[in-house]
């Protein structure tokens, strides 16, 4: 795990067995990218990571969490519904773009 803090906001890239993220906060708000390189069933580890991350930051910082590419909140969501999002635009990627 790395961090930086810049005058504004604090970065926090977690590459581990789950794969890769990113974590962005700047006291009001927060948002998590992950690549689009896990496709279909790969995606399930770092969606499952980037949801109980997204909930840490909810329970510390008071912030209310959401995954906008499903339309659920993070606290209350399916990960198996954000991971099967996730592996399918990956995938479609690969295909795709490759």
């Amino acid at each position: 795990m790395t961090t930086e803090e810049f005058p504004y906001s604090l970065t926090l890239w977690r590459d581990g067995p789950a794969g890769h993220l990113q974590l962005d906060y700047d006291g009001d708000s927060a948002h998590i990218e992950i690549p689009y390189r896990y496709p279909g069933s790969e995606a399930l580890p770092i969606t499952a990571e980037a949801y109980r991350l997204g909930r840490m930051v909810e329970e510390e910082c008071g912030l209310e969490g959401y995954d906008y590419e499903v339309e659920q909140p993070v606290r209350t969501g399916d990960i198996d519904v954000a991971a099967a999002r996730l592996g399918g635009i990956a995938r479609w990627a690969q295909e795709t773009l490759t």
